[in-house]
């Protein structure tokens, strides 16, 4: 017998489960997901680029606060852009259909400054109604219900209009769909152990996601943008990815992987109105926030990472910050894993002013 080829370490059985999916009921296009999450690094070139969609409105947030309806038509430029559609209700049906329950996941952790906008969100539940998606049907929702009442979403579990909760305390852990990773301080591990459950927001609540993160740098991470909002944002037992070596990688690109979200996941939106290159995710240095008057659009969340990644360390540099470019990895790591594209020379960043 080859023992070189044959002899699996624990570490790498559990790289090979670690996407817990009994009784997930996950088909064809799960098990895509699965080898796209532990195959292999080598990825080749894209058929086509990656598009990402970058929409400013030079002096929205002159006041501070942005204007509803210049979010609004930038919101709507940026899809017109993005699907090729000239009405509202066509684009947004590119990607969902009255009989979806869409769950807008959003990044509540940086309170009222630093945190996706209310009029970034109510226009995006602006097109999902004119797709036909029922109000009562779209679900704002996080990790934790504080942080969305902090970020200015109250909470609404009724059975009329827009629903908003979070996982703790009121969704819940799925306890059958998990991700298992060693890639961890075990020292860090909660609970669950070497396993983080996901939402049921995610695995029972809704049928599909739009990922709607804020630009901002990450003291661990070096950015936290699509990647990190969604997968930190979906699961529990996450202190033990921070420390190093790992600083979240791989664990950010392989919960979103994951086919419980990847299967789900439609849309990525990036509120850029205000941004942060120092001192995120909550930033209390005002001195480091700076109006970028912008919303990204796309359906790759690795190009758009990279793109933001761009954006937060060219403002780094102008400010004689450090770079932050080394310290990124998990949106490299999802590149290998084919969650988008990393490569710049196949990222055609197509940018509107409105």
């Amino acid at each position: 017998m080859d023992t070189k080829n044959s002899n699996l370490s624990r570490r790498n059985f559990l790289k090979h489960t670690a996407l817990g999916i009994v009784g997930c009921g996950v088909g064809i296009g799960g098990l895509e997901g699965v080898q796209w999450a532990i195959g292999s690094d080598i990825r080749p070139a894209p058929a086509e680029k990656s598009k990402v969609i970058g929409v400013k409105s030079s002096g929205i947030m002159g006041i501070g606060k942005p204007e509803t309806e210049i979010v609004q038509r930038m919101m709507d430029e940026g899809m017109f852009t993005l699907t090729g559609k000239k009405t509202v209700a066509d684009a947004w049906r590119t990607f969902f259909t009255p009989e979806d329950i869409v769950g807008i996941k959003i990044n509540p952790i940086g309170g009222i400054k630093l945190s996706t906008r209310p009029e970034v969100v109510h226009a995006i539940i602006r097109g999902l109604i004119a797709a036909g998606v029922k109000e009562n049907n779209i679900i704002v929702w996080d990790r934790f219900s504080y942080h969305l009442i902090t970020a200015g979403f109250p909470l609404n579990q009724g059975n009329s209009g827009v629903r908003c909760y979070g996982t703790e305390p009121t969704a819940g852990y799925d306890k059958k769909i998990y991700y298992e990773s060693l890639d961890d301080d075990f020292s860090l591990r909660q609970d669950d152990g070497a396993r983080s459950f996901f939402s049921t927001i995610v695995t029972q609540h809704v049928t599909a996601i739009v990922n709607v993160p804020v630009m901002k740098d990450h003291g661990i991470t070096g950015v936290t943008l699509c990647l990190k909002n969604l997968a930190f944002g979906a699961i529990n037992n996450t202190p033990r990815f921070h420390p190093s070596p790992y600083f979240c990688d791989p664990a950010s690109a392989e919960v979103c992987a994951h086919p419980a979200l990847r299967e789900k996941v439609r849309l990525h939106i990036v509120d850029a109105l205000q941004a942060c290159f120092d001192g995120g995710p909550a930033s209390m240095k005002a001195w480091t926030i700076w109006n970028e008057e912008r919303l990204l659009f796309g359906t790759d969340p690795v190009a758009i990472d990279r793109i933001g990644l761009e954006i937060i360390e060219r403002k780094r540099k102008e400010n004689n910050y450090p770079s932050v470019f080394q310290k990124a990895k998990h949106i490299t790591t999802a590149g290998k894993k084919g969650l988008g594209v990393y490569d710049r020379h196949y990222i055609d960043f197509i940018e509107l002013n409105v």
